[in-house]
Formats: C-alpha cells, sequence, structure tokens
C-alpha cells in the first residue's frame, strides 16, 4: 500500500514528486474504504515547499469526494503556500480560468490548479 507520507518521503530524495502522486492516486482510486483512510492518515515527516501543501490539498480534496475523515495534518501552517502557485505555468487568461476552476481545497492552500487536477485516465 502506498501512501501520501511515501509520496512526500520519496519526493524528497529526488524522486519526481507529479509521478508518485499520479502512482498513489491510481492506488487510492482502487482502493476500499479502510486503505483509503490509511493512505492518507500519515502525516509526512518532511516539509517540502510547493509539495506538501499540493499533497495536503489533493489528500483535503479526497477525503471530502470520498466521504472520509479529514487528517488533521492538512491543516498545519507548513502545508500552506505562502506565494500563488499556478498549474503548468499558467499565464494570462488561464490564470483567470484556474483561478475560477479549482477546486475549494486547492484555493484554500493558495494553489491553483484544473478543476480535474486529480482525475486518471
Amino acid at each position: 500500500m502506498d501512501t501520501i507520507k511515501n509520496v512526500i518521503d520519496n519526493a524528497a530524495k529526488g524522486q519526481d514528486f507529479y509521478l508518485l502522486l499520479g502512482d498513489f492516486l491510481d492506488e487510492f482510486y482502487r482502493a476500499d474504504e479502510p486503505i483509503q483512510r490509511a493512505m492518507i492518515s500519515a502525516k509526512p515527516a518532511v516539509s517540502l515547499p510547493g509539495m506538501l501543501p499540493y499533497a495536503a490539498a489533493a489528500v483535503h480534496k479526497l477525503a471530502n469526494d470520498f466521504n472520509l475523515a479529514v487528517p488533521s495534518w492538512v491543516f498545519e501552517k507548513h502545508c500552506y503556500s505562502e506565494k500563488p502557485f499556478f498549474g503548468c505555468n499558467a499565464k494570462g487568461n488561464l490564470r483567470l480560468l484556474f483561478m475560477y476552476q479549482s477546486p475549494t481545497e486547492f484555493k484554500h492552500r493558495n494553489l491553483f490548479v484544473d478543476a480535474n487536477v486529480l482525475t486518471r485516465v
């Protein structure tokens, strides 16, 4: 079982955060509820600027979408971005679109992404 803690720990060791997150999401969507809860509950030990707020937003949204308890660690100060982040290095009107479409759990952390940021194909 993969966990969000493993995603952050492995990203801190130099692995690609977005690939790790994608693999995590694939496993999360296939898992049953007890496994899903376990996958998001463990607090990452490493605080990676940029990546930890993104991971916290993803966990917050997944918990809300799947009616799971939102882990308390996602509300800690280091799980928020001080500077605005725009997915895809968005510029101009795309920034406006992301500001409008971004899920609340991401906006809450100053992260602006596409509405389907956690969608897998």
